[in-house]
């Protein structure tokens, strides 16, 4: 009996992992960095989240490429199937890499408490913490707002910024915005959110992030000539991670080339 349940675990244990297969996607090196891409096989969805949990990469001399921070990239959860980390160029030659690590899919839903409906704009508190307190009292770092000019002229009163060098200085145009939304998470638990169905949207965006409490406060532009009716449907979701919601799978990938582009 316990040799069938054995052989019934190891199956589907097989047929799960089998399901998220993780592959390489490209492993570059640039003029100033190596950029590793892995590919996970998922619906691109906003309830098929995906992060690195833990991802080392180590060369054929084992040493330990370092990762680099200094370029803009995303170390949050991505609804799409590919996850990218970029490392430092080593000064030492190296032929080969191995990539090891763990990946987070993070499936939200309001079943297990990691998925939230904040409704239509016209709906919505302004300048309060929009995450549940059931939640903020176990992790009080984790801030979402949706905040209007009298918070952003009380926290930054003198706020002037240029694109460029051969700019002037100017003042925030708010009415060059349709939505202003802040927030905050940690290395604790993290959280994602989707407006109008998209995390990451708008254009001309603007973003300030205050030093002292570490809230980054985001201006956006959804639509050109976006009428008032309009702005009140802009739909907020919130997806906060707990370990209800999340799959952590493994992987190891050797002997990957870098390719020199």
């Amino acid at each position: 009996m316990n040799k069938i349940f054995l052989l019934t675990f190891v199956f589907a244990y097989i047929q799960f992992f089998a399901q998220h297969k993780i592959e390489l996607s490209y492993a570059n090196q640039y003029d100033d960095f190596i950029e590793i891409n892995l590919y996970i096989d998922k619906p691109s969805s906003k309830f098929d989240l995906i992060n690195f949990d833990t991802l080392t990469v180590t060369d054929n001399t084992q040493k330990v490429l370092k990762e680099n921070k200094e370029y803009p990239i995303n170390y949050n959860y991505n609804n799409g199937d590919t996850k990218v980390k970029r490392y430092y160029i080593p000064a030492h030659q190296f032929k080969t890499v191995d990539i090891k690590g763990v990946m987070k899919y993070f499936k939200p839903s309001k079943d297990n408490d990691s998925y939230f409906d904040l409704g239509t704009l016209n709906e919505i508190k302004r300048n309060t913490n929009l995450v549940d307190k059931k939640i903020n009292a176990k992790n009080p770092e984790l801030y979402f707002s949706i905040v209007d000019s009298t918070t952003i002229n009380k926290i930054f009163p003198d706020f002037s910024y240029t694109i460029s060098d051969d700019e002037e200085y100017k003042k925030i145009d708010f009415k060059s915005y349709d939505l202003i939304y802040a927030y905050r998470y940690n290395d604790k638990q993290k959280l994602i959110y989707f407006i109008n169905d998209n995390p990451d949207p708008g254009y001309n965006n603007l973003s300030i992030g205050d030093k002292k409490t570490g809230i980054t406060y985001k201006f956006i532009k959804l639509k050109k000539g976006m009428t008032p009716t309009e702005k009140d449907q802009i739909r907020i979701e919130l997806m906060i991670e707990n370990e209800k919601s999340i799959q952590r799978i493994p992987f190891e990938l050797k002997n990957i080339v870098i390719e020199k582009k």
